[in-house]
């Protein structure tokens, strides 16, 4: 276990704004949400921006003080242009579908899983994460289709965090 740590470790680089950090997080969160084909697609890529701290940390969702759901929030201001470049780069790495929402005008996403390998998706190594999944599932209704206002509402408005208009 000590291995897959420290190999984890390694593949984050400068936590929370590495891209390989931010990779492994959003297909991490395609896979547990179980967005799996064009018709179960992650609606909006740029929710994944306020959820991959969320995600990433040792902490559960209601030990999150004001002070962190206002860093994570205006950190993720910044995560969003990361982000699309990660989408360009997983989907010409065929790892990732991604189609227009003209509605919305974003992409929606899911993952190619038979792209990656088996070996990534490892329970062991992913366990916390895909806990933090759960847990910010159970606490927004259909977060793979809800739109960000409403994720944003649930996480972090009902929290007496000032947000602003995305």
């Amino acid at each position: 276990m000590k291995t897959k740590n420290s190999a984890k470790k390694r593949m984050m680089f400068i936590q929370k704004e590495d891209y390989n950090f931010l990779v492994y997080n959003t297909l991490l969160l395609l896979d547990t949400l179980e967005c799996t084909n064009e018709s179960k697609q992650f609606i909006d890529f740029r929710k994944i921006a306020y959820l991959v701290d969320i995600i990433s940390s040792s902490k559960n969702l209601d030990e999150f003080t004001q002070n962190d759901l206002a860093s994570i929030y205006s950190k993720a201001q910044l995560k969003k242009k990361l982000l699309s470049h990660i989408l360009i780069v997983l989907k010409n790495q065929k790892m990732i579908g991604v189609t227009l929402n003209r509605t919305r005008q974003t992409f929606d996403i899911w993952i190619e899983k038979e792209n990656i390998s088996n070996d990534f998706f490892d329970e062991e190594l992913f366990q916390q994460e895909k806990e933090n999944i759960v847990q910010v599932k159970n606490n927004v209704r259909a977060l793979h289709s809800s739109t960000i206002k409403t994720m944003v509402d649930k996480l972090f408005t009902s929290k007496n965090i000032m947000t602003w208009e995305i």
